[in-house]
């Protein structure tokens, strides 16, 4: 299955083309992907149902689910994390520091084999 959010604007319009729709199409689903930031193709509105199926059975639409947030007492520490799906967990650990004189962000991807069951 191809991970429909990997692509760029020009592979998504072959990608389309591929399925026999028109390039219009991944102009509409490129927009609900990366500007309104919908979390599944049935939020795609403007697709019409056969599509939107059709994009469920030949690709995967992977979004970032929260799972926890942490909150340091000590320095104001948050630590964010998230999971990308459900076969496959893994966790990406966003930390969010914020000083006196400067606020830091800082990304690390930790990859949890885990039962589905839980993190």
């Amino acid at each position: 299955m191809t991970d429909i959010k990997s692509l760029n604007y020009d592979e998504l319009v072959t990608y389309m083309a591929g399925l026999g729709e028109k390039k219009f199409r991944a102009s509409q689903l490129y927009q609900w992907m990366h500007e309104k930031l919908a979390d599944s193709f049935d939020e795609c509105t403007n697709l019409s149902n056969s599509l939107r199926q059709k994009l469920k059975e030949t690709s995967e639409y992977v979004c970032l689910e929260p799972v926890r947030v942490q909150h340091s007492k000590l320095d104001g520490t948050e630590k964010y994390l998230f999971r990308l799906s459900d076969d496959i967990i893994m966790v990406i650990q966003y930390v969010y520091l914020h000083r006196l004189d400067a606020v830091w962000d800082a990304v690390s991807v930790h990859l949890h084999l885990t039962a589905k069951s839980g993190i």
